[in-house]
């Protein structure tokens, strides 16, 4: 078994295969974070049996079975200074994987490994611990409808103050400071941004103070509705505006002419039953793991 780094040359198509998408190789190579120089590939009697790259402390693409390979890439990772590596949802480099049973619809990013697949066990046997599970989650938009119930618990939040609505610059207030007190870094680039910059933005509202978000409103070009997340300031927690945000981007989505929905959850997290009544199946289930080097 012969361990290399990755030449232009070699065809990993066939490996990623069925693991993701066909244009996640192109989207892999041209991304500005791959490094050739952290690209390698398990050859054996002149076959490709395994590629690896890395892309910071995350390992962010891995297809193969070679035990062999997963040494290469944590000693090199040790070499230039990290203490872990880490198979994670925030890896910089997001490659789209096919949902099962759809006609093509993709999920833009991988939260970790598959747990039914080969490359799961191999990191398991080699040491990696498994930090938490994400199941990913599918919906096609054209049956979707306001649930009645919803339309009635809106009118319900209103009386007390509580709304969704689109983002209006200089009527409502507060959307910084609302991200910027859930401490996320992904959220705290997109948001503001989003919303000073006039993209379609919808929020949870109390009054004309901004408590929440869904994040901005667009179809991308595989028909998938964008989703960066729904979030409501832990001050104004308890009072349904995630839920209604929730059930208001599905219908935004489907106006807008998004095929389907695609999302990632936490096993444990609640938000999953209102995920499941919405109407979406859970299609795969990923772990995010980690290596202490």
């Amino acid at each position: 078994m012969l361990i290399r780094l990755f030449r232009e040359t070699d065809d990993i198509r066939p490996l990623l295969a069925g693991q993701y998408a066909p244009e996640a190789v192109d989207m892999l190579l041209g991304h500005p974070d791959f490094d050739p120089m952290r690209a390698w590939v398990a050859e054996e009697q002149g076959q490709l049996r395994g590629f690896a790259c890395c892309a910071g402390a995350f390992l962010a693409c891995f297809a193969g079975d070679r035990e062999e390979l997963l040494d290469t890439v944590a000693q090199d990772a040790g070499v230039r200074g990290y203490n872990r590596l880490k198979v994670s949802y925030f890896c910089p480099i997001r490659l789209p994987w096919v949902i099962p049973d759809s006609d093509g619809a993709r999920h833009n990013n991988r939260p970790g490994l598959p747990v039914e697949s080969g490359e799961y066990a191999l990191l398991r046997r080699c040491g990696w611990v498994e930090r938490s599970r994400q199941v990913g989650m599918y919906l096609p938009l054209a049956g979707y409808a306001f649930p009645p119930e919803m339309a009635q618990k809106a009118e319900e939040m209103a009386q007390r103050g509580y709304t969704v609505d689109w983002y209006h610059e200089g009527r409502h207030k507060g959307v910084d400071a609302m991200v910027e007190s859930l401490h996320n870094s992904m959220w705290s680039a997109e948001i503001p941004a989003a919303a000073h910059g006039g993209l379609p933005l919808l929020v949870g509202l109390e009054g004309d103070t901004v408590a929440g978000f869904t994040g901005p409103v667009r179809p991308e070009e595989n028909g998938r509705g964008y989703f960066a997340g729904i979030a409501v300031a832990p001050q104004w927690e308890g009072h349904g505006l995630g839920k209604l945000l929730f059930y208001r981007l599905l219908e935004a989505e489907k106006a807008v002419g998004a095929r389907y929905m695609t999302l990632f959850t936490g096993v444990d997290n609640h938000a999953r039953a209102m995920y499941r009544k919405a109407g979406f199946r859970e299609v795969r289930t990923f772990a995010v793991m980690e290596k202490e080097l």
